[in-house]
């Protein structure tokens, strides 16, 4: 294996210091600044549209992206001789967003509103033929599993402590769920932009793909890139840090004003934000997990996640309550 990477590595004019497994890959600390070997083979069903995208981004001036270095033969990707073909990314040394910092959090929020007004009128002929799901369709999706789940559960004659523990809690997160539907159906901001929108937006805006770096956040991670509803990269966001900080305002409103400092959130905007978090994504994701593993057997971790959740609901349901009524955060 390294072999097959010294004769990768041979194809680019770089002097290699020291070099370490990270990130599905190889960094190496070269004279050039740190680097990322990878393996094309992990990479390429959406190589191409994750390069134009990144060109275009750092055209536009932002620029701390991980975009693909040419070799010495002016190509992306590197073939050794024994038909292992390597990919070099310029790369980032840094730690990860710090989720309970709210430094870093107002950070990551100005950073993704950069990243989305300077993609925008980006257009990639691989993005124009991916099939875009409906959003109101994967909630409605969501909430028949819901039910359906339920069914089976109670329909069952033993049943383990998660079991009894998620039924107990059925009916009240299904009605969340289906009222968030409902909100979203009439949402005026998803009515306008809804599934015709043709933004770009990252598609995994998280804390592992920002790397806060001694000149700024560099964004990497741009695998599931393409056309959706750009907000959707805030809420998904603003959910995990809200979880990591107990429903934290302190921590929500940090993410929110970083984001709205460059990018100005409309009131109908901010409403679509509410109405996505407001639907009990991780209830769903146990039941969903639960459905598709054994059955018969759930991790005791899987029962302490669904406690968590039940413990965080009143501080989740004030946060979404103070949202709804502050015009911003």
């Amino acid at each position: 294996m390294e072999d097959k990477q010294e004769a990768a590595i041979a194809g680019y004019d770089l002097t290699v210091h020291k070099r370490y497994r990270s990130r599905g890959g190889w960094v190496l600390e070269t004279k050039s600044g740190p680097k990322l070997l990878r393996e094309y083979e992990t990479i390429r069903s959406h190589f191409q549209l994750e390069n134009s995208i990144k060109e275009y981004l750092i055209k536009k001036g932002f620029s701390m992206v991980d975009n693909v270095m040419l070799n010495t033969d002016g190509e992306a990707v590197t073939e050794v001789e024994t038909g292992e073909k390597y990919v070099v990314y310029n790369w980032f040394l840094g730690d990860e967003c710090d989720l309970r910092s709210e430094i870093c959090l107002a950070d990551a929020g100005e950073n993704l509103g950069r990243l989305h007004k300077a993609v925008d009128g980006f257009t990639h002929p691989e993005a124009e033929a991916e099939k875009q799901s409906s959003l109101l369709e994967q909630m409605r999706r969501h909430n028949r599993e819901l039910k359906r789940v339920n069914s089976y559960m109670k329909g069952k004659k033993r049943k383990s402590e998660f079991e009894i523990y998620a039924i107990n809690c059925f009916q009240r997160y299904y009605e969340k769920a289906c009222e968030a539907a409902d909100r979203l159906e009439g949402c005026g901001y998803y009515l306008t932009v809804g599934e015709r929108s043709r933004s770009m937006y990252h598609g995994d805006y998280n804390y592992h793909n920002l790397i806060m770096t001694r000149h700024g956040t560099a964004t990497i991670g741009f695998e599931k890139a393409g056309y959706g509803i750009q907000l959707l990269d805030l809420t998904y966001f603003l959910r995990k840090t809200l979880e990591k900080n107990g429903w934290s305002r302190r921590a929500g409103e940090a993410v929110i004003k970083g984001y709205d400092k460059v990018n100005t959130l409309s009131e109908d905007q901010l409403n679509f934000i509410g109405i996505i978090l407001a639907y009990p994504e991780k209830y769903w994701k146990l039941m969903n997990h639960y459905i598709n593993k054994k059955k018969s057997w759930m991790p005791a971790k899987n029962l302490e996640k669904l406690k968590d959740v039940r413990s965080l609901e009143k501080r989740r349901e004030e946060f979404l309550s103070q949202f709804a009524c502050a015009e911003k955060l």
